[in-house]
């Protein structure tokens, strides 16, 4: 029996993408012989209750910061494949745990980080410059970068005709917990946009909901839907004109649904990607949290609508970006191939 461990944090000030990052992986390497535990501080129960639906194991730690606390939980569970997904870890850490794992993945959004990790994964929109100094911060580690090895086990397919249409379906996710509240500013901008409709999605962890959802009573034109799972957010992305949101994971899932994006950068690690999109022009980048205002959402809103080959142009911009579209069988295949070696 193959124990993989899953270390991670989700809460209100980070959100659930870690989450999701680990539970897409797990569901990507899930196997008979493989059983999965993941490893976290007071998650949500609504988490706990979608990985108990899949046979996943949850084990809660009382600190992220307690490495004999980890030690002791890796040992006794014999997680001989442990992936973080914790930012936070710091290289010493990480130095212990690969001593008394058997195979140690660390998935993490940043370049300049030396991870002393068998396997280093970072599935965002990297530039030639990005992975090079990636590779000379982690010149023994097998590393698996770039949207080809996106995290993601449903099958997400760009359309390969291109057809221009008017924007009249709005898709709007700023995060499972929008820490900066971007879905109320969006919320307050769209007033006046009665021809259009908002499928606006609001994560588990967003504190903001109760307040969202009076804000958009009696509104036409805005519908709430409130934490979704990862299969029913992609349902609810397809066919749609335009989106925007944040640049963390689902925005890969949005343009690999070849689903115009607007975006605006609400997290520091989403920085460098977001700049890599922007300079290939795959998205709309309307700036960062405390940049964009009500009139600049409205002004961006208005020329999209107006002039729908805006949309057109960055859909053709995702297409020749986006090469390899099955990505978990290429995924599963690099990971398996590497856990095997070590369990030799």
């Amino acid at each position: 029996m193959k124990n993989v461990g899953f270390f991670f944090e989700a809460n209100y000030k980070i959100g659930g993408g870690h989450f999701w990052r680990c539970f897409n992986l797990a569901k990507i390497l899930k196997k008979n012989e493989r059983k999965f535990f993941f490893l976290s501080k007071d998650l949500d129960k609504n988490y706990i209750k979608i990985l108990k639906k899949e046979k996943f194991n949850y084990i809660r730690i009382k600190s992220l910061k307690n490495f004999s606390e980890l030690k002791k939980k890796i040992l006794n569970f014999d997680l001989n494949v442990f992936v973080s997904d914790y930012y936070n870890l710091n290289e010493n850490l990480k130095k212990k745990i690969r001593n008394f794992v058997r195979t140690f993945v660390v998935i993490d959004d940043y370049s300049n980080k030396r991870h002393f990790c068998d396997v280093f994964i970072n599935n965002n929109f990297i530039s030639n410059k990005i992975k090079s100094r990636i590779k000379k911060f982690n010149p023994n580690t097998k590393l698996l970068l770039g949207t080809k090895y996106f995290i993601q086990p449903y099958k997400l397919s760009i359309p390969k005709h291109i057809s221009e249409k008017k924007i009249k379906n709005i898709f709007v996710f700023f995060g499972s917990s929008d820490p900066s509240n971007e879905t109320t500013k969006f919320i307050k901008a769209i007033k006046n946009f009665k021809n259009n409709k908002f499928f606006i999605l609001i994560g588990k962890l967003n504190k903001n909901y109760k307040k969202i959802k009076k804000l958009s009573l009696n509104k036409k034109n805005i519908k709430i839907f409130y934490n979704l799972t990862n299969i029913e957010t992609i349902k609810l992305m397809k066919n749609k004109d335009l989106s925007f949101g944040a640049g963390g994971i689902n925005l890969i899932e949005r343009l690999f649904l070849g689903l115009p994006s607007i975006v605006i950068c609400n997290a520091n690690n989403q920085k460098e990607a977001l700049s890599e999109l922007k300079n290939k022009k795959v998205i709309h980048f309307l700036g960062y949290k405390n940049k964009v205002n009500k009139l600049s959402i409205i002004k961006c809103l208005k020329n999209f609508i107006n002039k729908p080959k805006l949309a057109n142009n960055l859909l053709k911009k995702s297409i020749k970006y986006f090469k390899i579209k099955n990505t978990s069988v290429l995924l599963r295949e690099e990971l398996d191939k590497i856990i095997s070696i070590h369990e030799k």
